[in-house]
């Protein structure tokens, strides 16, 4: 499973980086730091370093020791990204594998997987992401299957401009959680998500674990991280995330 930093990041890195890559500040062998982006102790390193060739391996490397990110994050080890061609291409399929990789001394495992599926009848990208992972915690291992669609509904045509870009989620997730109880995770309202924004600002999320259904509203589109959960459709609270 990625989490939401690689979620973020590595669509920026594919929607927006690969239409300038010429234009990169570009270390030998092809490194570049991402301290803008991630951390000083970060590299992107680019095989092969051209702009015809593909596929191309992406390693995103922050090193062996335990490095502090810009969302507060500690990190260490590596995410290896094969794609088969630019990301704004119909068919384009990008797969992305965790190596020895952790996220606050936690243990990510499995593989993400994003193909393009062209313009919709909207005339909007779309993508159709695949992920089986596993988080290993001192508490226990998670397991994580999802199958969602995201929608590119504004800001493809700011190539140079991420903080534009904005989203829609569909699809649902599958998995056992710590206590080895199955949980499944369903998109009820699709789930907008502004990169300027560090919540998702609207949609409604449904959650089914251990006879119970926490329903979870995100609003109707502002970018204030308040959220509506309704349990076993009768209690309802309001809550501010932080």
């Amino acid at each position: 499973m990625i989490l939401p930093l690689e979620k973020t990041y590595l669509m920026m890195c594919f929607l927006k980086a690969q239409t300038q890559l010429s234009k990169l500040k570009i270390q030998p062998q092809g490194k570049k730091s991402i301290h803008d982006v991630l951390a000083s102790c970060a590299t992107i390193t680019i095989t092969p370093f051209d702009l015809t060739t593909f596929p191309k391996t992406i390693v995103v490397d922050f090193g062996t020791t335990n490095c502090l990110c810009n969302d507060g994050r500690y990190r260490r080890g590596k995410l290896n990204i094969v794609t088969t061609g630019w990301v704004r291409d119909s068919g384009t399929v990008i797969t992305i594998t965790p190596q020895d990789y952790y996220v606050n001394n936690n243990k990510v495992e499995g593989q993400k997987t994003i193909t393009n599926k062209g313009r919709n009848t909207a005339g909007h990208l779309n993508y159709d992401i695949v992920v089986d992972g596993t988080i290993s915690t001192s508490e226990g291992t998670t397991s994580w299957h999802c199958v969602r669609n995201h929608e590119w509904i504004e800001g493809d045509s700011t190539i140079f401009n991420p903080w534009d870009d904005v989203f829609l989620i569909r699809g649902e997730a599958w998995g056992t959680n710590i206590h080895g109880e199955d949980y499944q995770v369903v998109v009820i309202n699709p789930l907008r998500v502004a990169r300027s924004c560090r919540w998702v600002t609207a949609g409604v999320l449904r959650i089914t674990s251990g006879g119970h259904v926490l329903d979870i509203n995100y609003g109707d589109g502002n970018c204030d991280g308040t959220v509506v959960i309704t349990l076993d459709q009768t209690n309802t609270s309001t809550y501010v995330v932080p």
